[in-house]
């Protein structure tokens, strides 16, 4: 911690007596090689010094600042950070125009050109400022939540699905899903599952819909299990209570029959309530294998059955076993 600070304050110093002595080599060293300014551009001279090295001075000290939150707060630091930054280059920017004396006439018809030249060139930097400054202030995402971007911004290519998966009823909304890492005075970072980084410009995020997995009011989060089982291996009349059974300890909400997929096979679908704070794909992927050997082992208990009423062989046997 001492160390930190002792090393700002002298960055911040570094920076200001740099500053000092680059203004005043302008201003009594020049002229002796024959480089005269007047009062209104040293004035000038002042101001653009001002506004550079309170900006890295802000920088120094909104780097400092994340360096020491990160350990307590973790990613939520750089939010901090970067609205110490935003805050401090207003405010430097105001304290040198405060402090210039160029003339009333000639501060409004610069401000003016200088307004419309800028405007234009940099309306979309200036966009994603001020878009990062309303995200920072609203919240509209927040360091560490879970959302999906939806905008057509961005474009998003949903993987072509077989035939088969279309009688599942789950739905994939079209967008890049990730984690909020941070927000950026231009952009916000996503750490995507696939584990990459995703720079999001500040203002296609705000203008952006987000599904947000991490709000305070959100509905349970559910997932859905598509199962299909030959319907010479069940008993309809059981099947629900079965199946709870071999899904016991995990939060089952719903066992629906949802379609018949061909004449000899059911599709089930199987609703369940992910804890809060679980990773929804080990609970999936663990009730899928409880399913998939429970399917398994229905077949192998009705195998000649199974064979007979779906493969068209062994009926022999399973018809002279129904006889005897």
């Amino acid at each position: 911690m001492n160390r930190l600070v002792a090393t700002t304050i002298s960055k911040v110093v570094l920076t200001g007596v740099v500053s000092v002595g680059l203004y005043y080599f302008i201003k009594l060293f020049l002229p002796l090689f024959g480089i005269v300014l007047s009062a209104e551009q040293l004035d000038l001279v002042k101001s653009v010094i001002i506004i550079a090295a309170g900006v890295v001075g802000v920088n120094i000290v909104g780097n400092a600042v994340v360096l020491y939150l990160r350990e307590r707060v973790r990613e939520k630091a750089y939010a901090v950070g970067n609205l110490i930054k935003i805050v401090g280059i207003l405010a430097v920017v105001l304290f040198a125009i405060s402090v210039s004396r160029i003339g009333a006439e000639l501060a409004l018809l610069g401000g003016t050109v200088t307004g419309l030249v800028l405007g234009l060139a940099l309306q979309p930097i200036l966009g994603n400022l001020f878009a990062g400054i309303i995200i920072l202030v609203t919240r509209f995402v927040e360091i560490g939540d879970a959302v999906r971007v939806v905008t057509t911004q961005m474009p998003y290519h949903v993987a072509f699905l077989p035939p088969y998966k279309y009688f599942s009823p789950d739905y994939v909304v079209p967008g890049y899903r990730g984690r909020v890492a941070e927000i950026g005075l231009f952009y916000t970072t996503l750490i995507l599952d696939t584990g990459y980084e995703l720079k999001v410009p500040n203002m296609i995020l705000l203008n952006s819909g987000v599904v947000d997995y991490t709000p305070k009011w959100s509905e349970r989060q559910l997932i859905f299990i598509r199962l299909e089982l030959p319907l010479s291996v069940i008993e309809l009349e059981n099947l629900e209570e079965e199946v709870r059974k071999v899904l016991e300890g995990l939060n089952v909400v719903a066992v629906d029959y949802t379609e018949q997929s061909d004449k000899d096979f059911v599709v089930v679908r199987v609703k369940l309530e992910i804890p809060p704070g679980e990773n929804w794909r080990a609970v999936k992927s663990e009730a899928l294998r409880r399913l998939l050997r429970y399917r398994n082992e229905k077949i192998e208990k009705n195998l000649t059955k199974y064979l007979c009423l779906t493969r068209g062989v062994e009926c022999a046997r399973y018809l002279g076993a129904g006889t005897r």
